[in-house]
């Protein structure tokens, strides 16, 4: 029988649209590892729908590649329809403490002033369990699934 309990709990971020409505995300501060060792933290959607962590394809430097769109062409289905993407391999991330090595997509997202992207489930997901309470807008995470 697996242990439930969780090691760290992430309060929903709260932010306001210019309409004024408030809306709560799930966002978590991620570290990508370039081969330098050079780290970027990253504030990134915690996204349990997205089968890959995707990223603006403004931020193709921070991976280390000559374009935004020189990986490997991946469809997506979103919300809007069906969007292309590109696909890299290998990238290294951490997420409290963790690192993983995991592929990127980057695509075309619109630029937004609290997040870069979205968590996404590939390779991110395997290292830890995860609890999320919408009702008290929290996320808990245990390093020991």
């Amino acid at each position: 029988m697996p242990d439930c309990s969780f090691e760290h709990t992430i309060r929903f971020s709260e932010f306001r649209t210019p309409e004024g409505a408030v809306v709560a995300l799930p966002l978590v501060t991620v570290t990508l590892v370039q081969p330098t060792g050079t780290r970027y933290d990253l504030s990134l959607v915690f996204d349990t729908g997205a089968s890959f962590t995707t990223l603006r394809k403004d931020l193709y430097p921070l991976l280390g590649v000559r374009s935004w769109d020189s990986g490997a062409p991946i469809q997506s289905d979103t919300a809007g329809g069906k969007v292309t993407g590109y696909r890299y391999d290998g990238a290294t991330l951490e997420l409290l403490g963790r690192s993983m090595t995991c592929p990127v997509i980057l695509m075309d997202l619109p630029a937004h002033p609290f997040y870069s992207g979205l968590l996404g489930r590939a390779q991110m997901f395997d290292g830890f369990g995860f609890g999320f309470w919408e009702s008290t807008r929290e996320l808990y995470v245990t390093l020991t699934p």
